[in-house]
């Protein structure tokens, strides 16, 4: 009896758990959010980018760009840190930057470093090279990372960016270059991980700014909208019209809100923001359109677009804080290296 009891009192407290979590919060998607990778083990690689440092034989290599040499090099181990037993993804990696008078300066530590080809060339049209890192932090503080450095007289950090997902820079005929940027923002956004509608940026940089300029390429996005809409059947979109949220969550028309989804951001990020919201009118429920709206606009503000006006350099100042274990980051506006990373 006694058993009997415990097990009653257990399978109710399950049920009461289950009613609570399914009750929580359903208007908006504050809950869901893109997991961190998880720390990576020593032997791991990125599962999606290929990296130079510390996989590939000879990276530390010298590399002549310009007047300078960039050099992939190991992180010298702290024995003292203890933390490293636990695979806390401390840098393994890091870049240095020699001029022909000797000097030389680390711009960029990392847990995995790549000098990426397009390095050389002038990405933001002032007439010096440039020099494109590429890093992945190895789960602890996400992703992929990008650092964009003026190989000028006193080189300088142009920009600093990171994204889940890798980005690619493209050179053009006039000699610039592109940046495609799929915004992982949107992953886990309403539909799951194996289904996540990911949005392209095209990005430019013009002097010391990244500038968005996607909708001068209209024609990448409409392919895919025209693709989803050839998917896209009748019996389909009547059933999302009449579908309720709060019931199912859409789980029971996930390919359906894929296609829906492509249209909309696809219009969204292709500056046609008029034909993204008509296009939500006419084939999203009418009870969630409001939702989804302001979602969206959210999302889109935290995802690429926030790196757009960063004067920051996050792989340095994250390593900083890990190696002399201060208890708060350096003042990113004052530290001098976001300027000049070598005095001459």
């Amino acid at each position: 009896m006694k058993n009997r009891f415990l097990a009653m009192l257990l399978m109710s407290l399950v049920a009461l758990s289950l009613f609570a979590h399914a009750q929580k919060d359903d208007d908006d998607d504050d809950d869901v959010r893109i997991p961190h990778p998880p720390v990576m083990k020593p032997t791991d690689k990125p599962a999606e980018a290929s990296f130079s440092c510390p996989y590939d034989k000879g990276y530390s290599a010298p590399h002549k760009i310009g007047k300078y040499t960039v050099q992939l090099l190991p992180v010298k181990i702290d024995k003292d840190d203890k933390d490293d037993k636990d695979q806390d993804a401390d840098p393994r990696c890091r870049a240095v930057i020699s001029s022909s008078f000797g000097r030389h300066k680390a711009i960029a530590y990392e847990w995995a470093l790549s000098i990426d080809p397009i390095s050389g060339t002038d990405l933001d049209g002032d007439g010096i090279p440039d020099i494109v890192l590429t890093g992945y932090s190895g789960g602890l503080h996400c992703c992929y990372v990008y650092e964009v450095v003026s190989l000028g007289p006193k080189p300088k950090v142009l920009h600093t960016f990171q994204n889940p997902v890798p980005i690619k820079f493209e050179k053009q005929p006039d000699g610039t270059a592109l940046i495609r940027a799929a915004d992982g923002v949107f992953d886990y956004f309403l539909v799951p991980h194996s289904d996540a509608v990911i949005p392209l940026l095209v990005l430019k940089l013009e002097g010391n700014n990244l500038v968005d300029v996607s909708a001068k390429y209209p024609e990448i996005y409409d392919k895919e909208i025209e693709q989803a809409r050839r998917q896209l059947t009748p019996e389909d979109l009547a059933k999302l019209k009449q579908a309720n949220y709060r019931d199912k969550l859409y789980t029971d028309q996930v390919p359906t809100v894929h296609k829906v989804l492509t249209i909309v951001l696809d219009y969204v990020y292709s500056g046609r923001e008029d034909m993204a919201w008509q296009t939500l009118d006419e084939l999203w429920p009418a009870n969630d359109i409001a939702r989804v709206k302001s979602l969206i606009r959210e999302r889109r503000k935290r995802g690429m677009l926030a790196n757009l006006a960063c004067d920051c350099r996050p792989a340095v100042i994250a390593h900083q804080t890990r190696v002399k274990r201060k208890p708060a980051p350096p003042d990113e506006t004052t530290d001098p290296r976001v300027k000049s990373i070598i005095d001459d």
